[in-house]
C-alpha cells in the first residue's frame, strides 16, 4: 500500500501566481502598506497562517483578530478572481491521475497544502476536481507544513510501506526530508533540483514508475 499525498498550488492546480498576489493583497487591505517579502522561501513556515504570523511579528503588529479577517478577505479575493473568469486550470493530466489512483485499492490519496482550506477547495473545484471523500489538510490545521502533512497521513488510516509527497517548491522538498518520506517534484521550479521530477502528470506511466521507485 502506497500513500500519495499532494500539494495543491503549482502541483495539482496552476494557481501559484494569482494565489500569491491575492494573499499579499488581502494582507495589505487589512494591515496597510506593511513590508512583505514576496520570496516565500525566506519564511520559516511557508503556509498561509505561518507566513502571516511572521509578517505580523516582523512588522511589530500584535494579533488581535486580524488573522481571521485576512483569511476572510483572501477568500473573497480568490472567489472574485474565479467568478470573474480568472484562469485556474488543473495541471496537465492531474485530474485523470487522481481518478486512477483513487480507483486502485493499492493507493491512498491525500492532499496536504500550506494554503487555507476554504480557498484550497475553491481552486480545486474550479479546476474540475471531484472533492467527494477527499482527505484534505491545510493551514487551518497547523502553521507548520510538516504537521499538516503528518495529520494528512494519519487521516488515511492505514499502514503504508511507502509514503510519497508530490510538490512543486523547495519547501516541499525540505518538509519531505524532515519526515523521511519519498518525494516527486512537479513543474519548472524544481527542474534539476530533485531526483524524481515530472513536468506535469500527462505521462501516467512515468509518474507511476517514480511513485514506485526504489521499492
Amino acid at each position: 500500500m502506497i500513500a500519495a499525498i499532494f500539494d495543491i498550488d503549482g502541483t495539482l492546480v496552476e494557481s501559484f501566481d494569482f494565489d500569491g498576489a491575492s494573499y499579499i493583497s488581502a494582507i495589505r487591505k487589512v494591515l496597510g502598506e506593511i513590508y512583505i517579502d514576496d520570496d516565500w522561501s525566506k519564511y520559516k513556515n511557508v503556509t498561509d497562517s505561518g507566513m502571516l504570523r511572521q509578517i505580523m511579528e516582523e512588522n511589530k503588529i500584535q494579533e488581535e483578530g486580524q488573522i481571521e479577517e485576512i483569511r476572510k478577505k483572501f477568500g473573497e479575493l480568490i472567489e472574485q478572481y474565479l467568478e470573474n473568469g480568472g484562469e485556474c486550470r488543473p495541471t496537465k493530466g492531474a485530474i485523470s491521475l487522481i481518478d486512477k489512483l483513487l480507483s486502485d485499492q493499492h493507493y491512498k490519496i491525500g492532499i496536504a497544502t500550506g494554503g487555507w482550506k476554504h480557498t484550497a477547495k475553491m481552486k480545486l473545484r474550479h479546476a474540475g476536481f471531484d472533492l467527494r471523500n477527499t482527505v484534505l489538510f491545510s493551514s487551518d490545521d497547523s502553521d507548520k507544513r510538516v504537521e499538516i502533512m503528518k495529520k494528512c497521513l494519519s487521516a488515511l488510516e492505514n499502514r503504508f510501506h511507502r509514503i510519497v509527497y508530490i510538490g512543486d517548491a523547495v519547501w516541499d522538498i525540505q518538509a519531505t526530508k524532515k519526515l523521511e518520506w519519498h518525494f516527486i517534484g512537479v513543474g519548472p521550479r524544481l527542474k534539476g533540483k530533485c531526483e524524481c521530477w515530472v513536468e506535469d502528470f500527462s505521462n501516467y506511466d512515468t509518474f507511476m514508475r517514480m511513485l514506485h521507485a526504489q521499492e
